[in-house]
């Protein structure tokens, strides 16, 4: 718990380093992987009061035949071929991207970059010239410890615009390909999402236009790191939730997980119970009996923006 006792402190940096160093240790058997977030500003004027977005989000949803969420809404990626890596003999996971001690990305990072774009390309037949540069960092995510297939990912946003995009899924992995705003996928119980598409669709939310958050995306890239963040599955009395850095049980989470990792922690409350107990909550929570989703966060320490408690009243209500 000592690093969280850093972040107590603001002692920000080694609170990271040592998030880092617990990372590194679980990532035996993970596969490097990056995906892109296409953000396409809707030019028409269609969007009402269901939908305050004036952009959408292009998803895939999974082939039924894939074994790792199949039929579910992702945004395009893949692993990162071995081939790829060879050109950098130190290739080794990606665990930060900062902008501020280097003007271009690493050689590390280049690959990564480099498989988001294929990917795009080969799942959804993407037909605007992209330069690698252009992609901005959104989030690093470390699949947890209790699933059977885990991946670290690099997500990154590229943004074309009111650019009409003329694409086609891939046959026998792609179903579909579906463009929706970060309310429609989040708030509309009958999608099928991935857990880790819920944890960064959700911070879309509090970016209501597409100038703003091009301009939001382009500041956090500049000033903050985005950090490998690994998240913590708890299953509660009546949901799944999954806890992140900068929730004040997630020391407690993680250390009970890093110590058996073969079974999913367990705790007999109610979600909004255990919310009530905690100081800080950096958390997505999803799965609940009466099949809706929700997510909560606070306090972030990536630099995205906070999503405070009377937001959040509003977004269970729709």
């Amino acid at each position: 718990k000592q690093w969280y006792q850093r972040r107590v402190r603001g002692d920000t940096n080694n609170m990271v380093r040592s998030l880092r160093s617990l990372f590194a240790k679980a990532a035996v058997g993970v596969r490097e992987s990056a995906s892109c977030i296409v953000v396409q500003r809707i030019a028409d004027n269609t969007y009402c009061s269901q939908n305050t977005f004036d952009y959408r989000l292009l998803f895939v949803k999974r082939h039924q035949r894939l074994k790792s969420w199949p039929g579910a809404l992702t945004f395009p990626g893949g692993v990162i071929d071995q081939e790829e890596t060879v050109s950098v003999p130190n290739f080794n996971q990606l665990s930060c991207i900062d902008r501020r001690s280097s003007a271009e990305p690493s050689d590390i990072e280049l690959i990564y970059r480099q498989t988001a774009l294929r990917e795009l390309l080969e799942e959804t037949s993407f037909d605007k010239d992209i330069n690698i540069h252009e992609l901005i960092p959104w989030t690093i995510l470390q699949t947890p410890l209790t699933l059977p297939r885990r991946y670290n990912t690099a997500f990154y946003l590229i943004f074309v615009g009111s650019n009409k995009l003329n694409l086609k899924p891939r046959e026998g992995e792609i179903d579909s390909l579906h463009w929706l705003s970060p309310g429609e996928l989040l708030f509309n119980s009958s999608n099928k999402v991935a857990p880790p598409t819920v944890s960064d669709v959700s911070k879309f939310l509090q970016h209501t236009t597409y100038d703003q958050l091009v301009d939001f995306s382009n500041l956090r890239y500049l000033n903050y790191q985005t950090n490998q963040c690994m998240p913590v599955s708890v299953q509660f009395s009546d949901g799944i939730v999954q806890i992140f850095p900068g929730d004040s049980f997630y020391p407690e989470a993680l250390e009970k997980q890093l110590r058996d990792t073969s079974q999913k922690l367990s705790i007999d409350c109610p979600v909004k119970e255990h919310i009530k107990e905690q100081e800080t909550v950096c958390r997505s929570v999803f799965d609940l009996r009466d099949g809706q989703r929700k997510v909560l966060y606070s306090d972030l320490w990536d630099g995205h923006a906070i999503i405070d408690s009377e937001f959040y009243c509003k977004l269970i209500t729709l």
